[in-house]
């Protein structure tokens, strides 16, 4: 077995939101030859893209040496080619992880790159019938591209009952190839056909005993006769839907194993994992002896994992587990049933997540939480793709039942699943449409966050952490009940060109006493990039990077890039371009995004820097509808000059904020009969009112008057005078407050000031 850990100093949650950086100088991979590298020898790795001229590394997320293969001529310099050589630790684990190429213009976007134990060859192209299969010797893997209304045939030889099994990968590694599998003996008759093996992400897999020696044909195209690119496995290898357990503690060592077809005579393995580990997941890989490799990932977690023991399908037989556990089970036959039961104490609430298709298992999970009289109380929602949840209150001090099955009662090898369970479910989530931010130096790169809220609605403050020396990040916000925000991140004109800095972008919030701090994804991203892959591999969802691209044609700010103003209320920001030599046209400025990119009932009135200018004034304004909070602005600037297009972000910070307070000193006091009191009246105005203001005093008791004033415009306080009559009753009155009230054009503002005593003696 072996097991590879991930580099997890980077987290981040950044969205390209403007067409700007995915620069037009970035460099980008498109595939490499072979389809993968080989652990424990050196492979000559051609990386075939764009822009790759000048280039300076191979970054990979596994410990490899990479370096620019000798012996090509101008290895380094083609645009459109790379080659290095890539020596991996024998002990890595197959399966799929990452690699970017970095150059003098910026870093490519992520790039899935297969290790793999299984000897590489090439697809002939040409073998796009029975007459004309390519021949091949197994153990092998052929790494090809189906064209469209056409397909694939492969000839190999067996020995009597050999067993080998058959894995084109496809829509995993981000093919749009929707791959279907038929295995022919030399006659061309029908063995066995495969389509959509559960668990793979509609790719195809097949595990086959030959009867007979002799010579095969396998068929492969797209179910559909469409195209794309694939790696095909033939050979003796588990494969694998997920690894079992589906995750392991920090501070031990867990047993290991492969769900999935064809895992008989496995042996599991000891994974030992550091209570400091770092990595959020561990690849995993198991073979047989003299065979090839399955492969999958395991998630590493803080929490301890619970096996189930069979049997347990009847409420007599349930296993019991402590609440603090997360519970993993496998469903082997079908119309399996595993059933758990648990102490609960009398208003202890549960949160119980389901976890199969997102890591790969093939199971549609379908639980409910039954009574100690086996009564239902609870049953996990259908959240679409994924597994569902149960959140429960528990009534009473006592045993609960936890009732696991497949929604379709299907069971097999290939069936795990895990349930987490937390006291303390997570709140929000984050997301990101950007895991390679090529900042132009002296210039910025905007993106977009994104919120999933499951169950808080207030303010999320966004972070760039582990960033390089002299680069900053907005100081942006998700505002409450808003779902996105934009972020620009900021280098400095010395931003030194051809590294790779990992970065990481968080969203905090304060939710009851607790600091919640979440770290965005970047699953979306891939997925999209990928042909809307089904499910991005778990492993890579954090990998985000940071690189200095070519300087911009202009680069601008704004002042101030915070604003507050409020309902009813309009403020001003200036626009200050910058544009370099060769630059003189105007800058187009819009918001970001442009379909609700600002909060309800505030608009943006956008002006351009025109041609000749350096500045732009623009006006932000609320109506009364408008929400009180701090909320973030992207505005995206677009200079074209000739054939050229510079486009920049800015991210301004809104605080909606009342239009004035007030308060009265001292906050109370007393007054005898005949007497006067001076209470001093201070309002504090938005900065985006400056008029002046009334101000009355309310609930004054019987004897105590008090005359209106007013506030000049360019004062913040007023002394008020309350006079009592002769006659005035002795009292105490407790809700005595100041109102202020204020016209900006023809909208009424007011305020109320917090209730002092007044006591009439």
């Amino acid at each position: 077995m072996l097991v590879t850990r991930f580099r997890t100093s980077l987290v981040l949650c950044l969205v390209l939101v403007c067409t700007f950086t995915l620069n037009a100088q970035e460099p980008v991979i498109n595939g490499t030859v072979p389809g993968a590298a080989a652990p424990g020898a050196a492979t000559q790795l051609q990386i075939n893209g764009g822009n790759l001229a000048v280039a300076k590394k191979l970054w990979l997320s596994f410990p490899a040496e990479a370096t620019l293969a000798e012996g090509i001529d101008k290895n380094g310099e083609n645009p459109g080619q790379v080659t290095y050589k890539v020596n991996i630790p024998p002990d890595t684990a197959c399966g799929i992880h990452a690699m970017r190429v970095v150059t003098d213009k910026g870093v490519s976007p992520l790039r899935f790159l297969f290790v793999d134990d299984l000897p590489s060859v090439a697809s002939v192209g040409s073998n796009v019938s029975l007459a004309a299969a390519q021949v091949v010797s197994v153990p092998t893997a052929i790494d090809g591209s189906v064209a469209g209304l056409n397909w694939q045939f492969f000839k190999f030889p067996v020995q009597a009952g050999q067993r080998l099994s058959i894995e084109v990968l496809a829509r995993r590694i981000g093919s749009s190839l929707d791959p279907m599998l038929r295995l022919l003996d030399i006659k061309g008759r029908e063995l066995a056909y495969v389509d959509d093996t559960p668990g793979l992400s509609s790719d195809a897999a097949l595990v086959y005993t030959f009867k007979d020696a002799g010579e095969y044909i396998l068929e492969l195209r797209d179910i559909k006769y469409g195209a794309g690119n694939y790696r095909l496995r033939i050979g003796d290898f588990p494969v694998a839907t997920v690894a079992y357990p589906l995750a392991v503690q920090r501070g031990i060592t867990s047993n290991v194993t492969l769900a999935g077809f064809g895992v008989e005579g496995l042996v599991p393995v000891a994974v030992p994992v550091a209570p400091d580990q770092a990595a959020e997941w561990l690849n995993v890989s198991l073979k047989r002896p003299n065979g090839a490799s399955g492969y999958s990932s395991v998630a590493v977690v803080s929490t301890p994992q619970f096996l189930e023991q069979e049997p347990n399908n009847a409420a007599e037989q349930a296993n019991r587990v402590e609440l603090t556990h997360d519970i993993n089970g496998r469903l082997e036959q079908p119309g399996d049933v595993d059933r758990f039961v648990f102490a609960a104490k009398k208003d202890q609430t549960v949160t119980f997540f389901g976890i199969t298709r997102q890591q790969g298992s093939p199971t549609d999970l379908n639980f409910k939480i039954l009574n100690k009289d086996g009564g239902q109380v609870a049953n996990a929602e259908d959240n679409g793709t994924s597994e569902g949840l149960v959140t429960f209150k528990f009534p009473d001090d006592a045993d609960y039942s936890l009732v696991v099955e497949d929604l379709n009662h299907r069971g097999g090898t290939e069936h795990a699943y895990r349930i987490a369970v937390t006291m303390n479910p997570p709140q929000f989530s984050l997301a990101t449409s950007l895991d390679a931010f090529n900042i132009p130096a002296g210039g910025s790169v905007m993106a977009t966050v994104t919120t999933v809220r499951t169950g808080y609605a207030g303010p999320i403050e966004l972070s760039a952490t582990n960033l390089p020396a002299g680069v900053t990040a907005s100081k942006s916000v998700i505002g409450p009940g808003r779902n996105d925000a934009v972020i620009t991140l900021q280098a400095p004109p010395e931003f030194a060109a051809g590294e790779l800095h990992n970065i990481s972008i968080v969203g905090t919030a304060k939710i009851g006493a607790a600091d919640v701090v979440v770290p965005a994804e970047i699953g979306g991203v891939l997925k999209t990039r990928n042909n809307n892959m089904r499910w991005s591999p778990s492993n890579l969802g954090k990998y985000i990077v940071a690189s200095s691209a070519p300087t911009s044609g202009f680069v601008w700010r704004a002042e101030p890039s915070t604003v507050i103003f409020g309902k009813d209320l309009t403020a001003k920001v200036k626009l200050i371009a910058t544009r370099a030599a060769g630059f003189e046209e105007g800058v187009v400025v819009a918001i970001t995004p442009p379909q609700n990119g600002l909060p309800p009932g505030v608009t943006l009135t956008v002006k351009n820097v025109d041609k000749g200018q350096t500045e732009a004034e623009i006006v932000i304004a609320a109506n009364n509808q408008a929400p009180l909070g701090e909320f973030t602005a992207g505005l995206t600037g677009t200079l074209k000059q000739g054939d050229k297009t510079a486009v920049q972000g800015i991210a301004i910070r809104l605080n909606l904020a009342a239009p004035m307070s007030i308060k009265l000193d001292p906050a109370g006091g007393k007054i005898a009969k005949s007497g006067e009191l001076i209470l001093k009246a201070i309002v504090e105005r938005n900065p985006a009112f400056s008029g002046p203001v009334n101000v009355t005093l309310q609930n004054l008791p019987a004897g105590i008057t008090a005359a209106p004033v007013m506030i000049a415009a360019d004062q913040t306080t007023v002394d008020v005078k309350l006079t009592a009559t002769a006659d005035a009753a002795a009292a105490t009155v407790n809700n005595v407050t100041a109102k202020a009230d204020a016209m900006a054009g023809a909208a009424k503002l007011e305020a109320t000031s917090a209730v002092v005593t007044l006591a009439v003696e």
